[in-house]
């Protein structure tokens, strides 16, 4: 089950957290093994976020977590999809994103661990 955090400074109203959270359910298959139908999604809008010592008002940063490793360029498919997606749907610039993958050799769900 992909975990994707979608941190950012920005108020994101209820169709533009489902427009996000439905391109990336789409696109997650570019990541093997990966489906919409495990993928979970959440959203951390309106944050206080700093950079460089200073407060920003136009910043994000995406948490994607998944189990196992995933292919760097499977990857940095997905990592440019993320940019376009916050750019065209929220509004922010791609040079204040940021985007980081946390890869897991083990997971909990469904009562046990994998």
């Amino acid at each position: 089950m992909p975990l994707i955090s979608v941190h950012t400074t920005k108020e994101l109203n209820r169709e533009q957290q489902d427009a996000i959270k439905k391109k990336l359910g789409e696109e997650i298959t570019v990541l093997p093994n990966k489906t919409e139908a495990v993928l979970m999604v959440e959203f951390l809008h309106n944050d206080g976020m700093y950079f460089a010592g200073e407060r920003q008002e136009n910043c994000a940063f995406v948490e994607v977590k998944l189990y196992k490793e995933a292919p760097f360029e499977n990857k940095r498919t997905y990592t440019e999809l993320i940019f376009g997606l916050l750019e065209d749907v929220a509004g922010l610039d791609e040079r204040n994103i940021y985007v980081a993958y946390v890869e897991l050799p083990t997971w909990g769900t469904k009562g046990s661990l994998k």
